[in-house]
């Protein structure tokens, strides 16, 4: 990365002139070949040829000559605007001229020095001195008319405007600049096709740099074409798709509005949209074209699991989390952090094996000295609290965050001295607050009340070059500390014997050690996981001012620009918290038994990010029909590849309209015919969803009392198996109850047998697997994968029948009915497809595109005729599947917006039941009244749920399976709980169509069977009555024949035989 901007720094020596130059939310407009004019005489002509450049707020002069200053005159020390004249002493020439208080010099012998202001008053003149200009080939005329609109309004008060009153009143200028109509002659080859049309305006972000361009897609490449304005670098860049080897969704200023790639050869480009909309649909049209990589994204879980078994470094750990939560290269508010290691920076060597060499991981830098932290805590104490209204901010600890950009180019300062100018307005910081030293670095960082950061992963990253950044190469003039200390290298620990590469060699040895492996859990849990923010934070002491929190301000609802540009200025200036990754404690390195769970959404299920709108791009939005209805799509591949028909099918009456519109993408008008007649025999087929229906019987079972142990019946443990090697991600069971279908992460699914769990076919993949349902006659199973496809296998001889590429994002959750079945994925699209038992129909019936988020679980009711979606932000979305339309949304968790994990149709298909990942427990009916809320009372979050409409269960984070009645009384609405039913998460849960069992399965990866039981104490009733009835019946006998009855004694074990055999009989 920084090779390729080290690159591009020497090429800035080479050009001289680049963007950094310019003061912050200035503009680079036009570029003229000029000559300038030393001497007022034309006589004399002693003239430097070199570039002219137009700025919004002033102009620069940069001589073809190397040796001569870069020269900026601004407008604002203009003290009239500049003017056409005849040269002094010419006859005919006419030269631009214009006046100037002062001039700043830059870059003088291509050195990357501070600005060096010039007054072009003497103490006796009361003229500013003359500038005077030739234009080569350009008219004086048109470049005045230019420069005339501009200088107006860079001459106001700059104090009482701000950026974006300035780009208001530059509109005029701005505007026409910054078309997005692509020019089709840049294209590489004249064959290559636009995906659409006009392109989408983006921004290319680069280190304390804004390109502003548009951005289109072709068949073959992605293509940026710079805005006629910042425009330095080439015409069009391109990358075909081949080259590309990841593509990531970022956020930019806290808003997810950025996209990045990442090119085979190590580059990364970075782009911010100006909707998140624009950006989901540039990611979902890439990720769908055939030639773009097939890249595999890496869960969380997994990388976890290949750092503790040592298959990961901890630099490669550390670099994965950094771009998992965000962080890139390419923006300095959020570059990658990596912690302080080592306390020891004076020893002559350096002893890794001894633990108090080292930092404590477990605090954050602001805590490690006691002293300091007081008064941090005293301060946060008295800080008001609620009184955001009053213009307060929340209560914080540190005003300071520990990666801000003014943090990094303090590290990179010899290497970047150009940004390091950029940021400080022309000049480097003071020498006594530059890096010259890791000692007072670390000194700094542990006593200094606004110094907490932490550091780069430079300081172990063997591959790049340490004098790069470590020695002053390029002779910079950093200037002399008040101890009278002339700055250049940085300043090294004696253990690294002067070398700068064995520093980084020894300080990465030490992030490896095996003393940092056993407590680098504890520092990502600050940085990365659960004590990031809210009442952990405080506890850990690790509470960062607000703006620096994702979701801490919605930038897209302030409407206010001035406000809106002032807390964009501070969050690059205070720095950007990592996205949180973790919501429980991360492991140790060493830990056998280790899970986590995921806090970030879109982390926990998918390797990609999320969700298309591929209509907003390729074509206008679907025509509505009726309210809540959207129209039906059919292209051209569904006409091809649905099921072959009698030819009389394929003509229909024009009177048998149904409520729904038939738009043909492509080529439409021939195949109407043809289109309907197969539609509407589609629509006639069986709708059924082919499942027996929920009779759960637990009415005379369940029940509330006082005390679980009281209840009649109980659920028992039947069978504990370990049936897989990862998180559980679905069961289904076979219609007599007798087989269980699952998958898992660890890429493979499994049919055992639920009576003994020995397992019956064993499947693996290449990709995790997400969700599977099997086919109402039980010969095909279908498996959803995070590779975005559909599998069709043989449950006969397990071998893959088709697969389909269904979605732009992994699948999450399958529905299987007769002849269809229905998909949602985390692109936050729902399909409906066809299948045959020899393959899949390739071509989706419908597509719905209604859901604003990703789709996370899916129902078909028993009829098979609804559908019914949850989403992540709270909402489910019904479906009628006969008519293959979008029926309703309903927001089922309007106040807390909580993920619905889990969705149900109840069995009389008339209500649907959910579970959100804030714990409530709701139903409603297909009109979208709600008829039911609950508050789950219990310890962890109800990962999976099940319901039949009158009853409900659910498996918990902290394996506990609960057991509720919906409709009780509050506090009488639990009717069962097992405590203890799983050491670990429990992720995977399905109920018997009887309700005779329930089988759970965890994040280890074992699967418990759970069986409905009366209790013993019922058994031995039963058995004493009957003891009881047979002593009567002797007595009986005994007085028939005038004999004295024996007493009968049955022996303890005798009587408990009797029980268990009646309780094998009975269950």
């Amino acid at each position: 990365m920084w090779a390729r901007r080290t690159s591009q720094a020497r090429n800035l020596q080479t050009t001289r002139f680049n963007l950094l130059l310019l003061e912050d939310g200035e503009y680079f407009l036009e570029d003229y070949s000029a000559f300038r004019y030393l001497e007022p005489l034309s006589s004399t002509h002693r003239k430097v040829q070199g570039r002219l450049k137009v700025c919004t707020r002033g102009l620069f002069f940069v001589p073809n000559d190397i040796i001569l200053p870069i020269t900026r005159f601004p407008f604002r020390w203009m003290p009239e605007r500049p003017h056409v004249e005849r040269l002094s002493g010419g006859k005919t020439q006419r030269c631009l001229a214009f006046r100037c208080n002062a001039v700043l010099e830059m870059r003088e012998r291509g050195i990357d020095h501070p600005y060096v202001q010039r007054p072009t008053l003497e103490d006796d003149e009361e003229t500013p001195a003359k500038f005077t200009f030739t234009l080569l080939y350009s008219t004086l005329e048109n470049f005045i008319e230019s420069v005339n609109k501009i200088y107006e309004v860079a001459n106001l008060p700059r104090r009482s405007m701000n950026k974006v009153e300035e780009e208001k009143y530059l509109a005029p200028v701005l505007g026409p600049r910054l078309a997005v109509d692509f020019d089709p002659s840049l294209l590489v080859d004249f064959r290559e096709q636009l995906l659409f049309s006009p392109g989408r305006a983006v921004t290319r972000i680069e280190p304390l740099l804004n390109h502003p361009g548009c951005l289109v897609l072709t068949n073959q490449r992605l293509y940026f074409e710079p805005a006629k304005l910042n425009n330095v670098v080439d015409p069009v860049l391109h990358w075909d798709y081949t080259d590309i080897e990841q593509l990531y969704k970022r956020r930019y200023l806290l808003r997810q509005t950025g996209l990045e790639i990442y090119l085979k050869g190590g580059q990364s480009f970075f782009f911010s949209f100006r909707t998140r909309r624009d950006r989901d649909s540039i990611y979902d049209l890439m990720v769908e074209q055939p030639t773009l990589a097939r890249f595999e994204r890496s869960a969380l879980d997994e990388m976890m699991y290949k750092w503790q078994r040592r298959e990961l470094s901890n630099f490669e750990y550390l670099m994965f989390l950094n771009n998992a939560a965000g962080r890139t290269r390419n923006d300095l508010t959020q570059y990658p952090v990596f912690p302080w290691i080592l306390s020891d920076y004076t020893s002559e060597s350096l002893d890794l094996t001894n633990p108090a060499v080292y930092r404590d991981l477990s605090k954050p830098v602001g805590a490690l000295n006691e002293e300091r932290l007081e008064f941090f805590r005293s301060r946060y104490e008295m800080m008001p609290r609620d009184e955001e209204g009053e213009g307060f901010p929340p209560p914080f600890l540190y005003g300071t965050h520990y990666s801000t950009p003014g943090y990094v180019l303090y590290y990179l300062v010899r290497m970047l001295p150009q940004y390091m100018l950029c940021l400080q307005n022309g000049k480097f910081d003071a020498p006594d607050r530059l890096f010259r030293s890791i000692q007072v670095t670390w000194e700094g960082c542990l006593n200094n009340h606004t110094d907490v950061k932490e550091l780069i992963p430079e300081f172990f990253d063997e591959t790049m070059s340490a004098e790069e950044w470590l020695t002053n190469h390029q002779q910079l003039d950093l200037g002399t500390t008040q101890s009278l200390e002339r700055i250049n290298d940085v300043e090294l620990p004696k253990w690294a014997n002067g070398s700068p590469a064995d520093f980084v060699k020894k300080h990465r040895e030490a992030l490896e050690s095996d003393y940092v492996s056993q407590h680098l859990h504890e520092w990502i849990d600050l940085i990365f996981g659960y004590k990031q923010q809210g009442e952990e934070a405080v506890s850990a002491d690790n509470l960062f001012y607000y703006l620096s929190y994702e979701g801490a301000v919605d930038l897209e609802t302030i409407d206010d620009p001035v406000g809106k540009c002032s807390l964009e200025s501070q969050i690059q200036e205070f720095g950007q918290t990592p996205k949180l990754l973790f919501s429980t404690p991360h492991p140790a390195r060493e830990e056998n038994e280790s899970h986590i769970q995921v806090a970030t959404p879109d982390l926990i299920p998918s390797p990609r990010i999320r969700k298309p709108r591929m209509r907003d791009i390729l074509r206008p939005p679907l025509q509505r029909t009726r309210r809540g209805r959207r129209a039906i799509e059919l292209n051209q591949s569904s006409l091809d590849e649905s099921s072959a028909l009698d030819k009389k099918k394929l003509t229909i009456k024009i009177g048998m309209q149904r409520q729904y519109t038939l738009t043909c993408v492509q080529e439409p008008f021939l195949q109407v015919p043809r289109l309907i007649g197969e539609f509407a025999h589609d629509l006639l087929m069986k709708h059924g969803s082919g499942k027996p229906p929920k009779k759960w019987n637990w009415r005379s079972k369940l029940k509330h009392t006082e005390s679980f142990s009281s209840n009649n019946w109980q659920w028992r443990e039947s069978v504990r198996q370990p049936l897989h090697t990862g998180e559980i991600t679905c069961s289904v069971l076979s219609k007599d109850d007798s087989t269980l279908f699952s998958t898992c992460k660890h890429s493979c699914f499994k049919v055992s047998s639920v009576t003994d769990g020995s397992t019956i076919r064993n499947i693996n993949a290449k990709a995790a697997l997400s969700c599977c349902d099997v086919s109402p006659d039980e010969k095909r199973l279908l498996v959803g994968c995070w590779d975005n496809r559909v599998y069709m296998y043989s449950l006969e001889n397990g071998r893959v029948i088709d697969r389909v590429f269904a979605h732009s994002d992994g699948i999450s959750a399958i529905c299987v009915m007769h002849n269809r079945f229905l998909t949602s994925s985390w692109d936050s699209t729902i399909k409906l497809w066809s299948y045959t038992d020899k393959y899949l129909v390739a071509s989706p019936i419908q597509t719905f595109l209604d859901c604003d988020e990703a789709v996370l679980s899916l129902d078909v009711s028993p009829g098979g005729k609804w559908g019914a979606a949850g989403a992540r932000n709270g909402v489910v979305y019904l479906f009628n599947l006969r008519l293959a339309t979008y029926h309703k949304e309903v927001m089922v968790s309007p106040d807390r917006r909580g993920d619905v994990a889990s969705v149900c149709f109840a069995a009389n298909s008339q209500t649907f039941v959910c579970m959100t990942l804030e714990n409530e427990l709701l139903q409603y009916n297909l009109d979208g009244e709600q008829l039911y809320r609950m508050e789950v009372n219990a310890t962890g979050q109800v990962r999976c749920f099940e319901s039949d409409g009158e009853y409900a269960v659910g498996g918990t984070t902290n394996g506990k399976i609960f057991f509720w009645k919906l409709n009780e009384p509050p506090g009488k609405e639990v009717v069962y709980e097992i405590p203890r039913a799983h050491e670990t998460i429990i992720c995977s849960l399905v109920v018997a169509s009887n309700g005779s069992c329930v089988i759970t399965g965890a994040i280890d990866g074992s699967v418990r069977v759970w069986r409905i039981q009366p209790k013993h104490r019922h058994k031995r009733k039963s058995t004493q009555k009957s003891i009881s009835e047979y002593e009567a019946l002797l007595a009986r006998q005994h007085a028939t024949h005038g004999t004295q009855p024996r007493a009968l004694s049955f022996p303890t074990s005798y009587v408990a035989l009797l029980e268990e055999a009646q309780g094998f009989l009975e269950g």
